[in-house]
């Protein structure tokens, strides 16, 4: 099966994924600069003027907030291609789901190889089988149904 081409499978269940990361990273840089910023200033605050501390102790984290901030696309594009190995089976299979209701032939769905939920495309592939399996049956009662209606003259 192809490389997924699309970056985003399920927008809503994805941009959700990189609104939480981004939260997240927000939280760990707040942190990250905050307790940085204040050991430095305690190691400090002796020697100095507190407003002169202060200002180092925040100077010295601009390097950490750029390395976080050149960090985070990488991580948010990871995100999303791991979050491709959900929503890209989820969509198939809500796919399939909507053409069986909606009486469209369908072919057995099979998922990529490193995508999750594997086993559900294996019970839908069944439920499929199965649903194709009844409706033959029924056809073959209808059109028995059919000739016996003929054979006897009712309707």
């Amino acid at each position: 099966m192809p490389k997924r081409t699309r970056l985003l499978i399920d927008p809503a269940v994805q941009w959700a994924m990189v609104r939480r990361v981004l939260i997240h990273w927000g939280l760990f840089l707040v942190c990250l600069v905050s307790f940085g910023a204040l050991a430095r200033v305690l190691l400090e605050v002796g020697n100095e003027p507190f407003s002169s501390v202060g200002r180092s102790a925040i100077v010295s984290q601009i390097p950490v907030i750029g390395v976080v901030l050149v960090m985070m696309p990488m991580f948010l594009r990871d995100t999303m291609k791991l979050s491709n190995r959900f929503a890209g089976p989820m969509f198939r299979l809500r796919t399939s789901l909507r053409g069986l209701v909606s009486g469209e032939q369908h072919l057995p769905i099979k998922f990529r190889e490193d995508d999750f939920w594997q086993e559900a495309a294996s019970d839908f592939n069944q439920v499929l089988e199965r649903v194709e399996r009844l409706q033959a049956e029924n056809e073959s009662l209808r059109s028995q149904l059919a000739e016996q209606q003929e054979l006897y003259g009712t309707s």
